[in-house]
């Protein structure tokens, strides 16, 4: 099945008990009358906005001819989810939002309740280069009717896609600047499996190891095991939690089998929700066994943090020596010393070790080292984390600073307008094009982007098919170098970020 990967998308899948929620799986009893509702997020792209975040509190359904709503989330002393979402961190992605069993029947409303975080731009003039606004939600309780109706069967897996429309609730001023103004545009419409193949395919699940089951649990004879992966555990309450099943096909990166999983392990996982409404791996890959304040009292604190690179700083010669990462997402977080959507300090030392996520492509062999670091990179930061000190009664100014094990250049999402064709092979799927990108986060400097037969286009059937001046969203690698030279047959610029394409999607504003 082709990935499901249009943008602005928040998808719900209706099965049976594959998914739980940390803060509700002991109070919810089954009963055959009722349905397991899985949520999946993602978002449209917008330039400019490094962060976006909300979070949703309650959410239920209305009945077809009336009668009460069906709560999903609710906010009750017993039931009291709160499930932080940053939009940013899901342009062109998806993920797990919650599940929680909904009686069955036919419903054509869907009932929100959203308090809105924080919105952040980037601001190259400032430092640090981040300006936070003052913001309002026009409408903290959409109602969005729902195409057609949302039918809830015990046993049977449904669909539900709800669409968070970012770049167009953000409001702007007549000479194009955001307002801090955030009007919810949000619209559903049921789905059904295709083919059989199942509902979604996630790129780049990100999570941890809760726990670890060595033997199948589900109806289907080709899993063999599966992990609870704990997602979005910034949440303030019920973060959620996926079984993740392996089959003898999955792709296991940095770890031989589950019998060396264990809890607290950071995991990014390339799977598919099939038509049972199970999570299949089909990449999953191991970076590193985080040790969070929480859980551990003989090793300093480390975690993974995630984010954008927004500024560098090198020694005389040009070699970097720390760069500020504005961190979107912690995994698993701790927080009583991490402040999500701030900036981090990340010290660089000679044991800092580099990679890239096996779940982007890398068909072109390119390094990733500190010299490849850019700024505008999303990349996952492991280490020892140390909060500053602060004076009786009061909170320091300074950062988090960070001391790196490993950093991982992330699987990510870059919107920009064709500059120019480079290269188109025979195939029209092989060749090269130059991005120019919207965001200032990326310096307003063309990228090269490469693509080969194994790319995705969306909206278009491949290079030849791309305009000059239209939008686009390149979701790939990037990688900096610093050095000119060819990569595959392609002549590369000095200081240009390179873009390695996992798929090309042209925009339909």
């Amino acid at each position: 099945m082709p990935k499901r990967t249009l943008a602005k998308i928040l998808a719900m899948a209706l099965t049976a008990g594959v998914l739980t929620s940390c803060g509700s799986s002991n109070s919810v009893t089954p009963n055959p009358a009722k349905g397991s509702l899985i949520t999946i997020v993602e978002d449209a792209p917008i330039c400019n906005v490094i962060s976006a975040t909300l979070t949703l509190t309650g959410l239920s359904f209305t009945p077809v001819g009336g009668g009460a709503n069906a709560s999903y989330l609710t906010t009750t002393a017993s039931f009291a989810p709160s499930i932080r979402l940053n939009l940013q961190q899901l342009r062109d992605f998806n993920t797990i939002l919650y599940v929680f069993n909904v009686n069955a029947g036919n419903y054509n409303q869907a009932n929100l309740l959203v308090e809105l975080a924080q919105v952040a731009t980037y601001e190259p003039t400032l430092t640090p280069p981040v300006k936070l606004l003052t913001t309002t939600l026009t409408q903290p309780k959409p109602t969005i009717a729902l195409s057609s109706p949302l039918v809830i069967t015990p046993g049977q897996a449904n669909v539900l896609l709800l669409d968070f429309d970012v770049l167009h609730m953000l409001q702007a001023n007549a000479a194009g600047q955001l307002t801090g103004v955030v009007k919810p545009v949000i619209s559903v419409t049921p789905l059904t499996a295709a083919n059989g193949n199942g509902f979604a395919e996630f790129d780049d699940l990100s999570g941890f190891v809760r726990s670890v089951t060595l033997s199948n649990t589900t109806s289907n004879p080709l899993y063999t095991g599966s992990f609870l992966m704990q997602l979005l555990s910034p949440s303030v309450s019920g973060a959620p939690a996926m079984a993740v099943n392996l089959t003898a096909n999955t792709n296991l990166v940095g770890f031989p089998d589950l019998a060396h999983l264990v809890p607290d392990s950071y995991m990014e996982v390339d799977a598919t929700l099939d038509s049972q409404g199970n999570l299949a791996g089909n990449t999953v890959e191991f970076q590193a066994l985080e040790h969070p304040y929480a859980s551990s009292s003989t090793k300093p604190a480390s975690t993974a943090l995630i984010g954008p690179i927004v500024s560098i700083s090198t020694d005389q010669v040009g070699n970097p020596t720390q760069f500020n990462l504005w961190v979107r997402d912690a995994e698993p977080m701790d927080p009583s010393n991490i402040t999500l959507d701030s900036i981090f300090q990340v010290n660089l030392s000679s044991g800092t070790v580099f990679q890239v996520s096996a779940l982007g492509p890398n068909f072109a062999n390119l390094g990733f080292g500190p010299l490849n670091l850019a700024v505008g990179q999303e990349v996952v930061v492991h280490g020892v984390y140390t909060r500053p000190p602060a004076s009786t009664g009061t909170k320091s100014n300074l950062p988090v600073t960070v001391n790196p094990s490993a950093i991982f250049l992330k699987l990510q999402s870059l919107q920009g307008s064709l500059g120019s064709i480079v290269q188109i092979g025979s195939d029209n799927l092989t060749g090269a094009f130059v991005l120019n990108p919207c965001c200032t986060l990326l310096q307003g400097a063309p990228i090269y982007v490469l693509t080969n037969n194994q790319t995705t286009f969306v909206n278009t059937n491949g290079l030849g098919g791309l305009t000059s001046q239209e939008g686009l969203l390149v979701k790939g690698m990037p990688f900096f170098e610093p050095q000119a030279g060819t990569i595959n047959g392609v002549p590369i610029p000095a200081g240009t970020l390179v873009v390695e394409a996992k798929q090309v999607r042209r925009l339909q504003m």
